[in-house]
């Protein structure tokens, strides 16, 4: 009950601070400013109620622009996932080369028409023990022209556009939880095209600075706001006898003697466009936290029959 009641002061405060700010001239800074120092206030109102660690893994950032820059994929990736760690203890950001790593955050699995297969993405991810999988992918840097001023004051300025597209899939239903493309402009120190000269083949620095102050930020915040309201799920590992394990550890938050819903496979639906989609069972049994270490829990069947390796457990809550 405490916890409620201080979440909903701070949330009251924070709308009241916006509705007294909208009749200044400064609307928009300020408000940006309001949010910026209420997101983590806003985040623990429509957090989950289990309060459990969840791991994002972080695929390694695709750079299709048709632009190089040395080392882009591997610097922009450790610049993504270090913002995402920094930006909550929520959450356990999960990078590629890290000891724990599973290939799927450098190779991602497609379907033979070459799209991203998003259900064969989300059962890689529950042998990992991810809860979910980022996926960003800058896909199109171009110069713009853009006139600004009033009538005769107009003048011509040149900007870079810059586009990221970013996928946020969900392992228990391979659903995506983000799908947004995030498009920043900024002033052109020079053209990437020059009259008469042939284009060119790098990234300006100008542009990877944008990206790693500006884009990045607002990537992470997006999907922090997104995670904090699912659910923890952990996946069962194996089964033998009474006893299961599961693909989380003691980092996740669970202790000896929290029991844990069990969850039926459920079935497997196709979208529009192909997609694939799991849609969760009911529950079928419960289990029981018996010991809890790094990397490791094991727990104890209390009921269910049909308990198997690969179904999905969430902290029972009654």
């Amino acid at each position: 009950m405490g916890r409620c009641l201080r979440q909903g002061t701070i949330l009251s405060a924070i709308l009241v601070w916006i509705a007294v700010l909208t009749g200044c001239g400064t609307v928009q800074r300020s408000y940006h400013a309001v949010m910026e120092g209420g997101h983590e206030a806003l985040r623990w109102v429509k957090s989950a109620d289990d309060d459990l660690i969840k791991k994002v893994g972080v695929h390694q950032v695709n750079n299709w622009s048709g632009y190089t820059a040395p080392d882009f994929e591997t610097v922009q990736t450790r610049r993504l996932a270090e913002l995402l760690q920094a930006e909550t203890k929520d959450l356990i950001i999960i990078p590629p080369g890290t000891p724990e790593a599973p290939e799927l955050l450098t190779r991602l699995p497609r379907t033979p028409e070459n799209a991203i297969d998003n259900l064969e993405v989300a059962l890689q991810a529950r042998k990992a023990g991810l809860n979910a999988l980022v996926v960003a992918s800058l896909i199109d840097v171009r110069d713009r022209r853009q006139e600004k001023g009033l009538w005769w004051f107009k003048d011509v300025f040149d900007e870079i556009e810059m586009t990221i597209n970013v996928e946020v899939y969900d392992s228990q239903t391979a659903a995506k939880i983000l799908d947004e493309r995030f498009i920043h402009r900024i002033e052109a120190d020079m053209p990437l095209a020059m009259p008469g000269q042939p284009p060119a083949s790098a990234l300006p620095l100008q542009v990877i600075e944008e990206i790693e102050e500006k884009i990045w930020p607002d990537v992470v915040r997006r999907i922090v706001d997104e995670m904090v309201v699912i659910p923890w799920v952990g996946f069962i590992q194996t089964v033998s006898d009474a006893a299961v394990t599961l693909t989380a550890g003691a980092e996740s938050g669970l202790e000896a003697g929290d029991v844990l819903d069990v969850f039926d496979s459920g079935r497997i639906i196709e979208g529009v466009g192909g997609g694939r989609f799991l849609v969760p069972g009911a529950i079928i049994g419960e289990i029981e936290v018996a010991s809890a270490s790094p990397g490791r829990i094991e727990a104890r069947i209390l009921s269910g029959d049909r308990i198997t390796p690969g179904l999905a457990v969430t902290l029972k809550t009654d």
